[in-house]
């Protein structure tokens, strides 16, 4: 496998797994929002947590893949052969 085979496989193996993690992350929040905050807000006011649960799994899925994947580069990295 050539250099520039493994960097192209290595790019859509991480971002698939960065939209798994996103996913993953919006999936707990909406259950968190809708089991514990939902019951506790007026209705008028609810609609509000879809977005900020939304961009909130955006940044938590973000932060977690960049730790992941420095630690991934110490142990394999990129430019040996």
């Amino acid at each position: 496998m050539t250099k520039k085979t493994k960097m192209v496989l290595f790019l859509l193996s991480a971002t698939a797994i960065n939209v798994v993690l996103t996913v993953i992350c919006f999936s707990i929040l909406m259950l968190i929002y809708t089991v514990l905050i939902i019951p506790r807000i007026p209705d008028n006011v609810s609609f509000v947590g879809f977005p900020l649960i939304f961009l909130a799994s955006l940044v938590i899925a973000f932060i977690v893949y960049q730790m992941a994947l420095k630690l991934y580069l110490k142990k394999h990295p990129l430019n040996e052969n």
